[in-house]
């Protein structure tokens, strides 16, 4: 006669092994991209600051956010290139060596050259707009990994559209330079396959403009610690929420 209780403990110990072994690792493996380098740092804020600084500091906030969710055996990797690198060889090859299975890119956001006024503060002039403000999401288009991608940036833009944030469609505009496909105008989200990045990912991609700095209203919003808490807070939740699925 069969010992159902024996069985189902057999049964249970070994679906433990199974997604607690080695090889599958258990769990997501979130990789946070830090956009840019020291010598190429991105655009610079309305106040003069480099985007390098932004994106560091939400990056941080991210991964600290995501650690603090993710299921045992998940991990959280932030990936910086240091050096210059600028057909993007060893930030690609960092990243396929990581095994993620998301990436989350981070950048700050800019506009069109049309569209920035000039001022000069202690003799350096400083660009600005209030021509845009919000965040964009972008992801690879025409790839394997699209599908997955669109999903979670579909995740990501829910999570931001209920703390209140909305997005920006100025990539969509068609104009030189812009002209990005939408893929979802509601959720702010774009085709990226013209970014390296999402091209050559073999994994699920997004890449996240968390706002437009050249925006001197965004640009203090977004240095404020709470904010930056609040954003990449509800990113982790909505990244660590439907990651085990």
């Amino acid at each position: 006669m069969i010992d159902r209780r024996r069985l189902l403990a057999l049964a249970t110990a070994l679906a433990a092994t199974a997604c607690n072994g080695p090889v599958p690792p258990c769990g997501p493996r979130i990789v946070v991209d830090v956009g840019h380098t020291p010598d190429a740092p991105g655009t610079t804020s309305a106040a003069g600051v480099d985007e390098l600084t932004f994106n560091r500091r939400f990056a941080r906030r991210l991964d600290e956010a995501l650690s603090a969710l993710l299921p045992p055996g998940g991990t959280g990797t932030v990936i910086e290139t240091a050096d210059p690198d600028p057909r993007l060889d060893r930030r690609v090859a960092a990243l396929a060596a990581a095994d993620p299975s998301l990436i989350l890119s981070v950048h700050h956001d800019s506009v069109q050259e049309r569209y920035l006024t000039r001022r000069i503060v202690d003799g350096r002039e400083l660009t600005q707009t209030d021509a845009a403000a919000g965040f964009s999401l972008f992801v690879p288009a025409d790839t394997a990994v699209t599908a997955d991608s669109l999903r979670a940036a579909k995740t990501i833009a829910d999570a931001l559209l209920a703390i209140g944030e909305r997005p920006s469609l100025h990539h969509a505009e068609p104009i030189d330079g812009e002209n990005r496909r939408l893929l979802d105008p509601a959720r702010g989200i774009h085709a990226g396959d013209f970014l390296k990045i999402l091209r050559t990912a073999t994994a699920p991609a997004v890449l996240i403009e968390v706002g437009v700095i050249k925006n001197p209203a965004e640009e203090q919003r977004l240095s404020d610690p709470d904010t930056i808490e609040r954003i990449a807070g509800a990113v982790a939740r909505a990244v660590a929420a439907s990651a085990c699925r």
